[in-house]
């Protein structure tokens, strides 16, 4: 697999180490603000030049612009000590609401090399997940979606890797909903500080998240409440650079559904998107204290007997029976599951289908499987898994890797 479609296949999985003097400047202020006082919430514990230049100047397209100068207003900004604040995040969440398009442009690093990357998003009817994206990763290729599938563009393999759903895991999307996962993250922290250049008053956002092992930090504006900045890192440390630093980020009121059409050049070859899982994983997936066993089974049958079970202790908030199904989920705490089953709302599985492809990691075989769920607004979506087999001294075993994509408000 080349670097193009390495860089993308991350951006559509998500789930470069050279770490700099300013880095660690910047968090180790930041870590030395924040105290016991810091408001916590209780109990445990988240170039398309020219189509791009002419959506800009489509007249009704009304939006608010939010930069910052990244990490360098950070690292100048005047830290205050954590005291009560007329900024909350409920007020970021309220007002993020009226927002269905978002722009964001900053970097993306991988393999010890940074990128630029600009990603569109459309949030779909409840505001908390991507309906559609379109991501420029620096002339490195393309990812879109369409149809309820995802696309990745490999301009030097002059070829389009497709895959079921929208795999684009920045779910949920920087919204209301992302913002109330955060609060139950354990290590959620606030500081307030300003920017010496402008006066304007700012608050910074840090935590990791439980679920996925990345670490973040967000910056808010405190008058227009808006996310203006946001680092993602993959690991819980904010250590190294980080993995995307969007440092601009363009809020609409919605997005034509004709911005996210890209058509790769004539002679492009499509394809498959293989399966796989990224060997980082395997550990966690190759410990037998999770999943199920499936002896006398054969694979078909041991997927649907998983995906069946991870959707009906998702329905019946059985956290125990959840987290014994997938490692990625084993060290969430009840409240941050609940939460998160809160604001999923899923309430009926309708049905589990077959293998729709297969793969392999050097653990042993992969299956994708879907399942259609409903929420409790009526709304069905169909929800893909990767389920990894394993074999042991103790038999032959299967566990859920990670739901890998969804398509939203499909029939029945």
């Amino acid at each position: 697999m080349n670097k193009t479609k390495d860089i993308l296949q991350i951006l559509g999985r998500m789930r470069a180490p050279a770490s700099s003097k300013l880095d660690e400047r910047v968090y180790r202020e930041i870590e030395n603000a924040v105290t016991s006082g810091t408001t916590t919430p209780p109990g445990p514990e988240l170039t398309l030049g020219q189509m791009f230049a002419l959506f800009i100047k489509k007249p009704s397209a009304r939006y608010t612009l939010a930069t910052t100068a990244g990490l360098a207003i950070l690292a100048a900004l005047v830290l205050i000590h954590p005291a009560p604040s007329a900024w909350a995040m409920d007020q970021a969440i309220e007002t993020l609401k009226k927002y269905k398009g978002l722009e964001l442009s900053g970097t993306i690093s991988t393999d010890g090399k940074t990128y630029p990357i600009d990603l569109w998003l459309k949030a779909d009817g409840s505001g908390d997940f991507i309906e559609a994206a379109l991501a420029n990763v620096g002339g490195q290729g393309m990812f879109w979606t369409m149809d309820n599938k995802s696309y990745t563009y490999d301009p030097d393999g002059k070829t389009v890797y497709t895959e079921p759903g929208i795999t684009l895991n920045l779910n949920p999307w920087p919204g209301p909903k992302m913002l109330s996962l955060l609060l139950a993250e354990k290590n959620y922290k606030v500081i307030e500080g300003y920017d010496p250049a402008t006066g304007q008053k700012r608050v910074v956002v840090t935590c990791s998240s439980a679920s996925t092992g990345n670490s973040l930090l967000l910056e808010f504006d405190v008058s227009t409440k808006l996310l203006v900045s946001m680092k993602i890192w993959d690991n819980p440390r904010q250590d190294g650079t980080p993995h995307l630093d969007f440092q601009k980020i363009l809020y609409f009121d919605d997005l034509a559904d004709s911005m996210f059409n890209f058509q790769p050049p004539s002679g492009t070859f499509v394809t498959n998107m293989p399966l796989t899982v990224p060997d980082a994983s395997l550990p966690a997936l190759s410990d037998t204290n999770y999943g199920i066993s499936v002896e006398g089974m054969t694979r078909e049958q041991a997927c649907q007997t998983i995906v069946q079970q991870y959707w009906n202790a998702t329905v019946n908030y059985d956290f125990a029976g959840f987290r014994r199904l997938s490692p990625s989920v084993g060290d969430l705490s009840d409240e941050f599951l609940r939460k998160n089953f809160d604001l999923d709302g899923i309430v009926q599985v309708l049905k589990i289908g077959g293998i729709e492809r297969t793969g392999r990691s050097k653990l042993g075989p992969l299956a994708l499987v879907p399942a259609w769920v409903r929420a409790k607004d009526g709304t069905v979506a169909e929800v893909w898994m990767i389920v990894q087999f394993r074999e042991s001294d103790q038999g032959t075993s299967c566990v859920i890797y990670i739901e890998h994509g969804y398509a939203l408000n499909v029939k029945e």
